[in-house]
C-alpha cells in the first residue's frame, strides 16, 4: 500500500495537468524519476497517455525491448475519464547496464483501430549515468603462468558415507532375504567338508590295516569314527561305550555288527586269523556314518539345526 501510494503521489502533477488539457495530447509522455542513475540501479519511468474513451490503448509489456534498459517490473493504474477524456498511466521499473553516458527511452502505446493496431511513440526521455570511476582508467598488466599447480587430492566422506549407507542398507536387505538360506548352505558346506575329510582319514586307516592288520591301527579307526559322530550328532558318543553306542542307535545292525567284530578283534587278539571279518567291520562303520551324514543333511535342509551341531572334525 505504501509503494503504490507514494507512485501515485509521484504521477499527481502529471495526472492533473493531463486531465485540466482541452485537447488531447497527440503523443504519450514519458519521464524519469530521476536526473541521473547508477550502473545497476533500479531506476522509475513514469508513462501516460491522455486519449478518446472509446479507444482501446495497450502499454508495452515485458516483452517488448527496452534497450539500453533491463525490464524489471511495471504498476498500471486505473483508467480515470474526465470531461471526455480518458487517461491511462503506467510506472515501468528499468535498471541499466550501459556505460553511456547519456541514455534515453521513447515508450510507445499501441492503438487498436478497425482491426489495426496504430503505433504512437513518446517523447525521449534521458538520463545520465553517474560515473563512479573518475580519471583515466589504465589497462592492468597481466601476467601469463602456463604452469600447472598440483592440487592435493581431499577424501570425499560425503560420498563415502553415501556408499557405507548403500551397502549396508543392501547387506540388511540380502541378509533378511536370503539369510537363512545363506546359514542352511554354510552348514551344508561344512557338513561335507568334516564328512569328506572323515571318509579321507578312514580309508588311509583301511589301507594301513590291510598291509599290516595291526590292533592299534583298528583303535585308531573306531576313535576316529567316535569322534565323527559325536561332531556330527553332537552328543559325547566318543565317551560311550560298545553297548551305549548300540542303545543310541536303538541296534542299528551295521553298528552293532562292526563293534562286535571289532571287540572280538582287539579283546580276542584273532585279528590274523579272520582278518577278513575286521574289514567288513571296517566298511560296515563307514557305510552307517554315510547314512547319518545323509540323514543330518537332511535336517539342515528341511528343518534347520540347532547349534553346534555341525563340527569340524
Amino acid at each position: 500500500m505504501f509503494k503504490t501510494l507514494l507512485l501515485q503521489l509521484c504521477l499527481l502533477p502529471f495526472i492533473g495537468w493531463a486531465q485540466n488539457s482541452h485537447a488531447p495530447d497527440d503523443r504519450p509522455q514519458g519521464i524519469f524519476q530521476d536526473d541521473t542513475v547508477k550502473l545497476g540501479q533500479e531506476l522509475k519511468y513514469l508513462f501516460y497517455y491522455r486519449h478518446r474513451p472509446n479507444d482501446e490503448i495497450i502499454f508495452p509489456d515485458s516483452t517488448f525491448n527496452f534497450s539500453p534498459f533491463e525490464y524489471v517490473s511495471r504498476q498500471y493504474f486505473p483508467t480515470r475519464t474526465v470531461n471526455g477524456w480518458s487517461l491511462d498511466s503506467a510506472v515501468y521499473i528499468f535498471r541499466t547496464f550501459s556505460i553511456d553516458p547519456v541514455q534515453t527511452l521513447a515508450l510507445p502505446v499501441f492503438a487498436l483501430q478497425n482491426q489495426d493496431t496504430i503505433t504512437v511513440s513518446s517523447q525521449p526521455a534521458e538520463v545520465y549515468l553517474q560515473q563512479l570511476v573518475k580519471g583515466p582508467i589504465e589497462a592492468a598488466q597481466l601476467k601469463d603462468q602456463t604452469a600447472l599447480v598440483p592440487i592435493p587430492e581431499r577424501f570425499n566422506f560425503a560420498y563415502w558415507l553415501i556408499a557405507s549407507g548403500v551397502l549396508v542398507l543392501l547387506t540388511v536387505l540380502i541378509w533378511i532375504l536370503f539369510g537363512q538360506k545363506i546359514i542352511t548352505q554354510y552348514r551344508l558346506y561344512v557338513l561335507r567338508k568334516a564328512h569328506q575329510a572323515f571318509i579321507n582319514k578312514f580309508n588311509i586307516f583301511i589301507d594301513r590295516f590291510n598291509k599290516s592288520e595291526s590292533l592299534q591301527i583298528v583303535e585308531q579307526a573306531i576313535t576316529l569314527w567316535k569322534n565323527y559322530l559325536t561332531g556330527l550328532e553332537g552328543n559325547a558318543i566318543n565317551s560311550f561305550t560298545t553297548k551305549e553306542i548300540a542303545a543310541y542307535y536303538n541296534d542299528d545292525e551295521d553298528v552293532t555288527t562292526a563293534l562286535r567284530l571289532f571287540d572280538k578283534a582287539i579283546y580276542g587278539n584273532i585279528v590274523s586269523d579272520k582278518s577278513s571279518e575286521t574289514i567288513i567291520a571296517f566298511f560296515l562303520l563307514h557305510h552307517f556314518a554315510d547314512r547319518r551324514y545323509e540323514f543330518v543333511k537332511k535336517i539342515i535342509k528341511h528343518a534347520g539345526t540347532p547349534e553346534n551341531v555341525v563340527q569340524l572334525v
